[in-house]
């Protein structure tokens, strides 16, 4: 792939391994890898867990909505097994996980916050900021960290309590409105996440000509990445950033 370009390896190599497990994080060591994304949340008593959905069921062993489960009911849950037998056993990461493999790796880390859903959603996401602020700090200095969401309110209190790192807003095909500028400043994003399908060039050259970084989710096609990297933009997220990079000899 082109110098200057970064892959994002989406979810760790969901082809490969289960997304947001340990075994999958660990696997991209195999490869030329230097960015990852993943995705973190809260339990409803404010342990901050690596999970991409709202809900449990499509991804563990337990049932039940992340936001409104104590942490003791999932801390023993089944990450892998829905993907392959080779993964049973594999558990639920926490942030504390997290950080331990980041910093005996040195990848460099896309953390994608996660909206908390429940009647004590900003209760929760006051507490995850802070938490976060306080985890992300226990990384290498030498490790670079891009912090995005969907959530605007939410990307914003993290922004407000930890300027120190880059942020990206997250946008879909059908939520980027022509006032997505104000959003991205109001929650000091100097990037935009943009969704692939239906993307153009006009869309690509408006956002640059404002002066924002762009990275595109979620790119499998070499053909199309070779295109949206031709049209400028900074990176992609892909599920196969094993055939990206390669494998390291």
């Amino acid at each position: 792939m082109r110098a200057n370009k970064t892959i994002f390896a989406h979810r760790g190599l969901p082809l490969l391994a289960p997304e947001n497990t340990l075994a999958g994080f660990n696997l991209m060591q195999d490869y030329n890898i230097e960015w990852f994304e993943t995705d973190v949340t809260s339990t409803r008593d404010g342990k901050l867990v690596i999970i991409h959905d709202d809900f449990l069921e499509r991804t563990t062993s337990s049932a039940g909505e992340v936001a409104r489960t104590d942490y003791d009911l999932m801390k023993d849950t089944d990450t892998g097994s829905w993907f392959s037998p080779e993964f049973e056993g594999q558990k639920l990461p926490t942030i504390d996980d997290l950080v331990e493999f980041v910093n005996k790796t040195k990848l460099n880390l896309n953390l994608e916050l996660k909206g908390i859903t429940g009647p004590h959603g900003n209760d929760l996401a006051n507490d995850l900021v802070v938490q976060l602020k306080e985890k992300l700090s226990q990384i290498d200095p030498s490790v670079k960290i891009l912090i995005s969401s969907f959530n605007s309110i939410l990307l914003a209190k993290m922004h407000n309590i930890a300027p120190e790192h880059e942020y990206a807003i997250l946008f879909e095909q059908h939520t980027l409105y022509p006032d997505w500028q104000l959003i991205a400043d109001a929650c000091g994003a100097t990037t935009v996440h943009l969704e692939n399908d239906r993307l153009t060039r006009e869309m690509i050259d408006e956002i640059q000509k404002r002066g924002y970084k762009i990275n595109v989710w979620t790119v499998n096609d070499a053909d199309r990445a070779n295109e949206l990297f031709n049209w400028g933009v900074d990176g992609i997220f892909t599920d196969r950033a094993d055939y990206f990079t390669g494998k390291r000899k």
